[in-house]
């Protein structure tokens, strides 16, 4: 892991692999390269073909740097000033859940530092009749003990092998603090009503000017299919990806395949320049 300064924080950041950049953008749970720099299988297989830059969102590493974020117009400007620090051109970038929300308002106020936008299982969106689930509710202590509440958003497989080791009901301490930590980190910008959503954003995302790929979960009961469905419609130049019987954890449930996907759509426009905003 390095550490790079912007005006707002120091942003902690793994880079690993080689070819065309790729800046990641990783969700709530499961896709974050943590400190000792473990990286999660589809981050892995991404980096066969390309070079990986994937920072920490602000709090995930440490809580005391939420001070420096106070709505989403703070993390596009770190991430605008990430970008420019690493001198990467206009790479490709690719958000998973929480990440793909703050990628998608990073397209609407910033299209000229992007080459190419992937949202995966993305926040961000209010549709009509289809509510984004109540994570926090879920992901609250529970006094009786337990995650299942919070895995049966997650996974296709709520008390399958993966989200039993990745989220039991009662881990160790450590991995306890993690959780919080990141539920506390992602409550920033996804706690306050409207919860995880953006009441503009929807009606903004015709000011992507960049290609973009939305990848879905069929199975996502946190955020479901049909918002994948309303990022396809309202950015021009967008493709919708639905995998089947995914849901919204779908970097370690269906890595593979969501590895295949996003690949598929950055090799189609590697060394293409985007459209001028």
């Amino acid at each position: 892991m390095s550490t790079v300064e912007t005006p707002l924080l120091a942003v902690s950041l793994a880079q690993f692999g080689a070819g065309e950049p790729v800046v990641y953008l990783h969700d709530v749970f499961f896709d974050l390269v943590t400190s000792d720099g473990a990286l999660p299988r589809v981050l892995d297989l991404l980096s066969a073909s390309h070079a990986i830059y994937a920072p920490a969102l602000p709090g995930f590493h440490d809580l005391k740097e939420l001070a420096a974020v106070a709505g989403i117009e703070d993390y596009v400007l770190v991430l605008a000033d990430l970008l420019g620090a690493l001198s990467l051109g206009r790479p490709h970038i690719v958000g998973t859940g929480l990440g793909g929300w703050i990628a998608a308002e990073l397209a609407v106020h910033r299209p000229d530092v992007l080459g190419t936008l992937t949202l995966i299982n993305a926040f961000g969106l209010r549709v009509q009749d289809h509510p984004t689930a109540r994570f926090f509710d879920a992901a609250a202590p529970n006094p009786l003990g337990g995650r299942r509440e919070v895995r049966e958003l997650l996974f296709v497989e709520p008390e399958g092998a993966v989200a039993q080791e990745l989220m039991p009901d009662f881990p160790e301490d450590a991995a306890n603090e993690r959780f919080f930590t990141n539920v506390h980190a992602a409550a920033r910008i996804g706690w306050a009503p409207p919860a995880f959503y953006d009441l503009q954003l929807l009606s903004r995302l015709g000011r992507i000017t960049v290609p973009t790929h939305v990848v879905w979960g069929s199975a996502n009961l946190l955020v479901d299919v049909e918002h994948g469905r309303a990022y396809e419609a309202e950015i021009p130049n967008a493709s919708l990806t639905i995998l089947e019987g995914a849901g919204h954890a779908i970097t370690v449930e269906q890595p593979d395949d969501l590895a295949k996907a996003v690949a598929g759509f950055i090799d189609q426009h590697d060394g293409v320049e985007a459209s001028p905003s």
